[in-house]
């Protein structure tokens, strides 16, 4: 989840302190210093928005834990950028919370990756009313945490707006660290295979869109990225490792949708990390 609005604050931070200073909190809440957001528990970093304050008011709950809690539009608009821990949400309950509170599903739900490493679902809805709120909604996973993120703004356009800006996060590979030796009967661990042999299995391939900005400014080029892929056959995580950077989220959401058949090592499914490349052709 995923390009993906990730700063932990302490409660009792003020705004003037927050854009003068950094914020020290736990190893698994991160810090910002200048502006710049980075967590190595979740391997994010992030430059924060111009304009954009920080509510010091969030607030943390038994079952879910408010992360960052973000003011685009200043203190008094509706404008809201939240994500937060969750051990109990889902998509369907939370369009189920929603619709209980008279929000209404518009556009479809998605599959979205946040910063070419946080994979999950994006659902929008509406709330009718003097003003009108549009509201959206990724839920995703990271380095096994279960995040939930949420966008709230005056109209669809502007809500377009705080997307993109949510897709600025960067996430970070961590294929670099060292891998745990393969085993029999170690179904868990990470074998490193070729492009060219897995490309074998692969069992179903979304063609990636081409950008229409990309296409008119005769932007074309491959864009080559890092992916482990699960024991069932899934795209778990997705890096960028080059390319155009006007082509890179549409190679992330094709790729993100391929599926494979299992690479079996002794007889049992394991998780691959492989390289995979997507050329981008002006025809």
């Amino acid at each position: 989840m995923t390009n993906s609005i990730l700063v932990f604050i302490a409660a009792c931070l003020s705004t003037a302190a927050f854009a003068q200073s950094a914020v020290d909190t736990s190893a698994d809440l991160g810090s910002v210093h200048d502006g710049v957001y980075a967590n190595q528990f979740l391997g994010i970093s992030w430059d924060l928005p111009n304009g954009w304050i920080v509510d010091d008011r969030a607030a943390v709950g038994e079952n879910q834990q408010t992360l960052l809690r973000l003011l685009p539009g200043g203190r008094e608009s509706i404008e809201l950028a939240e994500v937060r821990y969750s051990n109990d949400e889902d998509s369907e309950k939370i369009a189920s919370d929603l619709k209980a509170k008279g929000w209404e599903t518009v556009g479809k739900t998605g599959y979205v990756t946040l910063g070419g490493g946080i994979v999950g679902s994006r659902s929008d809805f509406r709330l009718g009313g003097t003003p009108e709120k549009y509201l959206a909604i990724f839920v995703g996973e990271r380095r096994g945490e279960h995040l939930v993120f949420s966008l709230t703004a005056p109209s669809p356009e502007r809500l377009g707006e705080l997307v993109h800006a949510v897709l600025q996060i960067r996430v970070h590979p961590d294929w670099g660290l060292p891998e745990e030796p393969i085993g029999v009967g170690s179904a868990s661990k990470r074998v490193r295979i070729s492009q060219g042999v897995f490309q074998t299995l692969l069992k179903e391939k979304v063609q990636p869109k081409y950008p229409k900005e990309a296409r008119k400014q005769g932007v074309q080029g491959e864009v080559l990225m890092l992916a482990h892929i699960s024991t069932e056959g899934a795209v778990k995580n997705l890096y960028v490792l080059s390319g155009p950077p006007s082509l890179q989220q549409a190679a992330v959401d094709a790729v993100s949708q391929w599926t494979y058949r299992p690479y079996l090592l002794q007889g049992s499914p394991v998780e691959v990390e492989t390289q995979i490349t997507v050329n981008f052709v002006l025809r």
